[in-house]
């Protein structure tokens, strides 16, 4: 590989390091921002078990205490912010190696894949598998989108860790 090809190489891998970054930062804003209206629209619903068509032999999963959904939403938001500051720690990094040594670049680029790996537990195991199928989300019609969301969160991590993870091993 050329020093022009590796350089821009660096390049393309720092600029999708701010996808994790953007998707963990303006998930927690926009969470923060409409916490009233996520909690009556898709919290509370979501796990009190309102509105979905569960048998009785499902319903005992249902959590009704607001308070618990409160702090289950801030959770889940946290985690959010985590994977955001994560990845922006990992991309300013690879934005101040650019043109420096090659372990230090690799190294940064490392937090932003454990910033992937971070959101696809978020969004594969919390709300997929758990708002999914613990919940029974795909049950209420309110909540259908949240498992196709889920998986096309999840998938855009996944091609920014594989990116990352393959093209930070190629790099010279």
């Amino acid at each position: 590989m050329t020093d022009k090809t590796a350089y821009f190489n660096r390049i393309l891998q720092t600029a999708l390091a701010f996808v994790p970054v953007c998707m963990g930062l303006f998930a927690f804003l926009n969470n923060v921002t409409d916490w009233n209206g996520t909690m009556e629209r898709v919290t509370f619903p979501l796990l009190s078990m309102e509105g979905n068509t569960a048998s009785d032999t499902q319903g005992w999963r249902a959590v009704g205490s607001p308070a618990l959904a409160h702090l289950t939403y801030g959770f889940v938001i946290a985690l959010e912010l985590l994977m955001g500051l994560l990845a922006a720690f990992g991309a300013v990094g690879m934005i101040r190696h650019r043109k420096g040594s090659l372990a230090d670049f690799r190294r940064s680029g490392h937090w932003v894949g454990l910033a992937c790996l971070l959101g696809a537990f978020i969004y594969c195991f919390i709300f997929f598998t758990i708002g999914g199928d613990w919940f029974l989300a795909w049950k209420n019609e309110n909540l259908l989108f949240l498992q196709s969301d889920s998986l096309n969160y999840a998938a855009v991590l996944a091609i920014v860790f594989l990116y990352l993870r393959f093209s930070l091993d190629e790099i010279p």
